[in-house]
């Protein structure tokens, strides 16, 4: 004989048949939601106006995704009149399950556009962010942030989450950490990585390297080249002055001024990111 127990009962696997159906529904029910809104976006993208209301359509639904491109469009007036309130709201709604709208939420906490600013709060935000949907935005804001409380563990920490996705300021932050701790050789390579890619306040401290040849060999016409380079960059007529310090004779000026000239020409603009728009994806 079959000792109690062993032998499942009908009803036990019936129940336990309809829990799976109920699961591949509900898996299947989101799959479903998940094109339509891809879908939807990628005809607004288009130019399509009816997509808008689909879009909508779908957050009021309580699709996580449409509800943070619906936020996303109320906070930037694309498509809709621009309502920064009610953008939080649907931000708001969006977080409670999808981790890139909650960078959303503490970008208008931290601006005070569309509720109360709270920077504390938006730290909060960043933080799920960076965590939960490695927004890069998040990991900067968070670096600086500790930075400013004097905290190089945890800046460092951010920063280097930042880099690891290609950001720039992630790489600048690194090289004047390191620059700090007098790891010169170290910080130089960050800092030449950071003016690589056209970041604008790098150059400085590699002309503070050159200057004083630290972690590089000491050379003033570079020194004197990479100033001006930080100033082009910068727009800085008044810092352009300070050229003179570094006593240049006439030849090795116009050598200075020629390297400026030809590296400023070749390294366009450091990479886009508005650290004050919200965003609808993640880049990096």
């Amino acid at each position: 004989m079959l000792a109690l127990g062993l032998l499942a009962s009908p009803f036990a696997a019936a129940q336990e048949a309809a829990g799976m159906a109920d699961k591949m529904m509900a898996v299947l029910g989101s799959a479903k939601e998940s094109t339509e809104v891809l879908r939807a976006w990628s005809a607004y993208r288009a130019g399509s106006k009816a997509a808008v209301g689909e879009i909508f359509s779908l957050a009021q639904q309580g699709n996580a995704t449409a509800q943070n491109f619906a936020g996303w469009m109320l906070d930037n007036g694309k498509g809709v009149k621009k309502d920064s309130a009610a953008a939080f709201n649907y931000f708001v709604a969006s977080a409670k399950s999808y981790p890139l709208a909650r960078y959303n939420v503490g970008v208008l906490y931290f601006f005070g556009r569309g509720v109360t600013k709270n920077e504390e709060r938006a730290y909060g935000f960043f933080k799920e962010a960076a965590t939960g949907a490695g927004v890069q935005q998040a990991q900067v804001r968070l670096a600086l942030h500790a930075l400013a409380k004097g905290d190089r563990d945890e800046a460092w920490k951010w920063a280097n989450e930042a880099s690891n996705r290609g950001n720039v300021i992630g790489f600048y932050l690194i090289g004047r950490m390191l620059f700090e701790k007098k790891s010169y050789k170290e910080s130089y390579a960050w800092l030449m990585k950071a003016a690589q890619a056209s970041e604008p306040n790098s150059p400085a401290l590699l002309s503070k390297i050159y200057e004083q040849g630290l972690g590089a060999d000491k050379n003033p016409i570079m020194a004197a080249a990479w100033w001006m380079i930080y100033t082009g960059k910068n727009k800085d007529k008044a810092g352009a002055g300070a050229v003179a310090a570094f006593n240049l004779e006439a030849a090795e000026s116009r050598e200075a001024t020629a390297f400026a000239n030809n590296w400023l020409a070749a390294h366009g603009d450091s990479q886009k990111v508005d650290y004050k728009n919200t965003i609808y994806e993640v880049f990096g």
